[in-house]
C-alpha cells in the first residue's frame, strides 16, 4: 500500500470580506421602492388601473391535527391508547402553554376512558391530574428530577402527589408507570409538534469539526441519508428551563449558535467550542436511540416517560440519559487531554478533513516500541505525532512536538 508522509505547516490567512455593489443607502431606497410598488399593484384600489384584480387574501393559517396509538411492548397483553394532538399553526411561545393545556384536557379524559375508570370519576381526576401532569413534563423538558423542580406542586412533594393521584385514584389493572407514560405522552408529543412549527425550515448538516468527534461514537450507524438535521438559535417555549437542546427524532434544537472552530486557536483554549460539542455529543445519542424504535416518535417517547417514572422520576438516573452522558464523556481523550487534542491542531490547520476523513477510536495510541510516538486512526489513515526532537516552528502544538505525519 502506498503512503505518503505531509509534514506540518502553519498557515494563516486573511478573511476577505465581500464588497457590496451598490452603496447601503441606494439599496435600501429601492427596497422601499419595491416594496411600494408590490403594495400598489395588490391594493385593492388599483384593480382597474392594473386592468386586473388582486390575489384573494391568504386564508388564515389552521391547526394541524395528529393521531396517534400507545402499545406497550412490554406488556403486550395491555391494549392500545389512542389519543389526537391539535397544534396550531400560529403557535408561539406567548401561547405554548395554553394549548399544551388544551391538549391535555381532551387526551387525558380520553386516555382515562379507555384504561377504564370510572365515568363519574373522570372530570375530578382530569382536574387534579393534569397540573402533576404538567409539572412531569416540565421536569422531564427541563433536564430535572420531579422533586427538583421549584413550584408548589414540587414543594409538596410531587413525586408522592403522582403516586398517589395513579396508585388510589386510578386503581386499575395497568402498571402505574403505564399510566404514567400513556397520559404523559401527548404532552410529549405535543412537544414534538411545536418545535416544528416554533422553528420551521430544514436546519443545518454537521460539519467536518463536528463529525471528528461524532463518528469515533456513533460513525456505524451514521450515514448521509440519516439526514441528521441541526437547528441552532432555536426558540424554546419557557418550560424548558435551562436546558439548551433537545432531540425529536433526526432533528436536534440548540439554543446556542453556529460556532464553527477557529483555526488560530488550539482545542484546548476554544472552550465555547467544546461546550457546544459535548452537547451535541449528548444529543447525537437519543437519535440514535430513536432509531432503536424505528425512528417512532411515539414509541420513543412513551419508552423515555415510562423508565422516568421507574427510575423514581429522576432525570439522571433515566438509562437513556444516563447512556447520553456517558457517551459523551467518552471522547475526552481526544476533547480535552492536552495531548489528544493536538490531533485535531493539526488535524484542522492542514485541512487534512477530505484527505484523511474522521478518527474511528475515541482516543490516540501509544507504541512500546516507539516511546515519544503516539497514533490516532482516522477513516482514510491515520496523525502520528513525534515528542523525541523539537521543531523549529512549533507554533502552539507544544515546544517539544518534533514532527508530524498522516498516513493514507
Amino acid at each position: 500500500m502506498l503512503a505518503s508522509f505531509l509534514i506540518l505547516t502553519f498557515s494563516f490567512f486573511p478573511i476577505a470580506h465581500a464588497d457590496a455593489s451598490r452603496p447601503v443607502d441606494e439599496r435600501a431606497a429601492s427596497s422601499r421602492s419595491l416594496s411600494s410598488r408590490v403594495k400598489r399593484e395588490c391594493s385593492p384600489s388599483t384593480e382597474n388601473e392594473l386592468d386586473r384584480p388582486c390575489p384573494p387574501p391568504k386564508p388564515p393559517l389552521g391547526p394541524s391535527v395528529h393521531d396517534y396509538t400507545i402499545r406497550d411492548q412490554d406488556n403486550p397483553k395491555i391494549p392500545p391508547v389512542t389519543f389526537r394532538i391539535t397544534v396550531p399553526e400560529a403557535l408561539t411561545v406567548g401561547t405554548w402553554d395554553k394549548n399544551l393545556l388544551a391538549n391535555l384536557r381532551i387526551t387525558v379524559p380520553s386516555i382515562l376512558r379507555q384504561l377504564s375508570v370510572e365515568a363519574k370519576q373522570i372530570p375530578a381526576l382530569t382536574l387534579q391530574g393534569i397540573p402533576l401532569l404538567v409539572q412531569a413534563l416540565r421536569a422531564v423538558l427541563s433536564g430535572q428530577s420531579l422533586s427538583d423542580v421549584p413550584s408548589r406542586i414540587a414543594r409538596r412533594d410531587s413525586l408522592s402527589a403522582i403516586r398517589q393521584w395513579i396508585d388510589v385514584r386510578l386503581f386499575t389493572r395497568n402498571p402505574v408507570c403505564f399510566i404514567f407514560s400513556a397520559l404523559l405522552t401527548p404532552g410529549f408529543l405535543f412537544t414534538d409538534l411545536s418545535f416544528l412549527v416554533l422553528n420551521p425550515g430544514n436546519g443545518e448538516p454537521i460539519t467536518a469539526d463536528q463529525d471528528y468527534f461524532i463518528n469515533p461514537l456513533h460513525g456505524s450507524w451514521i450515514s448521509p441519508d440519516d439526514n441528521i438535521r441541526l437547528y441552532y438559535n432555536s426558540i424554546f417555549a419557557t418550560v424548558f428551563g435551562l436546558a439548551d437542546g433537545i432531540t425529536f427524532g433526526n432533528r436536534i434544537y440548540l439554543k446556542l449558535d453556529r460556532s464553527a472552530i477557529n483555526v488560530n486557536i488550539p482545542l484546548l483554549s476554544d472552550i465555547g467550542f467544546r461546550q457546544r460539542t459535548r452537547l451535541l455529543l449528548h444529543e447525537y445519542t437519543h437519535v440514535k436511540q430513536y432509531r432503536d424504535f424505528n425512528d417512532s416518535q411515539t414509541a420513543f417517547g412513551f419508552a423515555y416517560l415510562k423508565a422516568f417514572c421507574q427510575y423514581g422520576f429522576s432525570y439522571r438516573a433515566n438509562p437513556f440519559e444516563d447512556e447520553a452522558f456517558v457517551k459523551q464523556q467518552q471522547v475526552n481523550k481526544l476533547l480535552q487531554d492536552p495531548l489528544g487534542t493536538q490531533f485535531m491542531d493539526i488535524w484542522k490547520l492542514n485541512n487534512w478533513a477530505a484527505r484523511i476523513g474522521s478518527p474511528t477510536r475515541t482516543g490516540y495510541e501509544s507504541d512500546p516500541a516507539r516511546p515519544g510516538e503516539y497514533h490516532l486512526r482516522f477513516q482514510r489513515g491515520s496523525i502520528t505525532l513525534n515528542y523525541n526532537r523539537p521543531l523549529a516552528r512549533p507554533g502552539y502544538i507544544g515546544e517539544s512536538l518534533s514532527s508530524c505525519t498522516a498516513r493514507i
